[in-house]
């Protein structure tokens, strides 16, 4: 008698899972009809448009009441004339039938096997070269950085592996014509690690973006700190409208702009524009084409169509990322060490020369005139020091004679000049330790071209105590 109970329960237990099973598979029908609507008829009408929508109670297309799925947000991913209909933190997708004949209803089909649900919340759902992805989202008490694909030869969803699991609350745009999904920063949100109520969510925020061909993850640089102040404090948001090139956003009633391609950010300027994007924070039925925002009114029955221009916005000071913060470090130790270093030498080269000076000071004070100033240089400065007393300057052609070279070519004449003045200048600099010149050039009043030569008065006095030591 007890194994006919046993059995009996067995068999109500497998019943009573296969019902489940059943239930949750058979819930949803496998194939609907709907009426042609403005709405639907708008979007097909727009050939090349690719993009996604998030439709509003109004315009839902899968009959979901009375089901586990009731209530459930619902995206319209359209790509060319491929319209898919994917049903928000479930693995559910469903596709538009060709359209055959314009008089008659649209249908739609599942695709998927799925029974699983409630691990992808918020995830970011995606069309790139026929392949359909959801990134991310949130389930099992965590956040997920997982990228998966649905397969559509099994009819089940597939992980993706990838190098490295980069985690999003919901602030990540797709660029399908780079063939990358950009994540600005990431947010850890993971309940099953036991932290303080105000630690459940951490951000970390260097930037990434996922090559979607190669299927890696690389670090293109740190979220800005001013970008920081521009983000709201959610841990799980994906209401962004995309753009061919980034993301709209509203943050304290102002309009952001953050174009992913250029790594760029813009705040709108227009504040009707505000008040219009405002008016939309559901974001719902609304999508962007050919540079216009298209949002439908279910009052109207219609899109109503706005342009959509970077007239309107102001680009701000700062990027999305910028040097990341290893770098930002390093680049601060490098500095540090670079100008440590160039003080250290610059501070050996002064007191080097110091002591050299020194050492050569006591050399040159210690020999007669004779040895410090040594032939044509003697002449020459007796030169110069008569000429002074005369309250004259002395030319070119003087020096030339005095130094022997009147008769050689200009540019060797200009060249012994230069070696025996500053040959001059610097033993009279060491013998009074003091880096002022003893002669001096200035061109001639009469013909610019040509200098005129002659010792500073401040230093003439000098000059003559140290030859009178002879």
């Amino acid at each position: 008698m007890i194994y006919k109970k046993y059995l009996f329960l067995s068999i109500f237990s497998l019943f009573t899972i296969a019902t489940v099973i059943h239930g949750q598979n058979t819930d949803l029908p496998n194939q609907i009809f709907i009426p042609k609507t403005p709405f639907l008829n708008k979007i097909l009408s727009l050939k090349d448009l690719k993009t996604k929508i998030f439709l509003s109670p109004s315009n839902i297309i899968i009959p979901t009441t009375g089901t586990i799925f009731s209530g459930t947000v619902q995206e319209l991913i359209k790509s060319n004339d491929s319209v898919f209909i994917l049903l928000e933190r479930s693995g559910v997708v469903y596709l538009l039938d060709p359209v055959l004949d314009s008089n008659k209803t649209y249908g739609f089909h599942r695709l998927d096997h799925t029974i699983n649900i409630n691990y992808n919340i918020e995830a970011n759902n995606f069309l790139y070269q026929n392949h359909l992805y959801s990134y991310g989202g949130y389930g099992f008490w965590r956040l997920n950085g997982q990228l998966r694909a649905y397969n559509f030869t099994d009819k089940e969803w597939d992980i993706v592996p990838t190098n490295d699991e980069i985690i999003s609350n919901g602030y990540n745009w797709v660029s399908k014509k780079e063939g990358k999904l950009f994540v600005p920063f990431q947010t850890i949100m993971n309940a099953s690690i036991k932290v303080t109520q105000n630690s459940l969510s951490s951000r970390l925020y260097d930037s990434y973006y996922l090559d979607l061909n190669l299927l890696e993850w690389k670090k293109i640089g740190s979220f800005t700190s001013k970008a920081k102040k521009l983000v709201v404090d959610n841990n799980i948001i994906n209401s962004f409208l995309s753009t061919d090139k980034g993301f709209l956003f509203l943050h304290n009633d102002e309009a952001y702009y953050f174009d992913f391609l250029n790594n760029k950010i813009f705040k709108s300027n227009n504040s009707e524009l505000n008040q219009y994007l405002i008016r939309r924070t559901a974001n719902n039925d609304i999508f962007f084409y050919n540079d216009s925002l298209y949002s439908y009114s279910t009052s109207t029955n219609s899109f109503d169509q706005r342009s959509l221009s970077m007239k309107d916005f102001g680009e701000l000071d700062f990027p999305i990322w910028g040097l990341e913060n290893d770098y930002y470090y390093l680049a601060i130790a490098l500095i540090m060490v670079f100008v440590l270093f160039f003080f250290t030498i610059k501070i050996y080269r002064r007191r080097v020369k110091k002591k050299v000076q020194q050492s050569s000071l006591k050399i040159l004070k210690t020999k007669t005139v004779g040895e410090v100033f040594v032939g044509v240089e003697l002449s020459l400065i007796q030169l110069l020091i008569a000429s002074a007393n005369r309250d004259s300057h002395v030319e070119i052609a003087e020096i030339n004679h005095v130094l022997g070279i009147k008769d050689k070519n200009i540019g060797l004449q200009k060249k012994v000049r230069s070696e025996v003045i500053n040959t001059i200048n610097e033993k009279y600099g060491i013998i009074v330790n003091n880096e002022i010149q003893l002669i001096s050039s200035i061109r001639k009043e009469e013909d610019k071209r040509y200098y005129e030569y002659f010792i500073n008065e401040s230093e003439l006095k000098s000059i003559k105590k140290i030859l009178d030591r002879k």
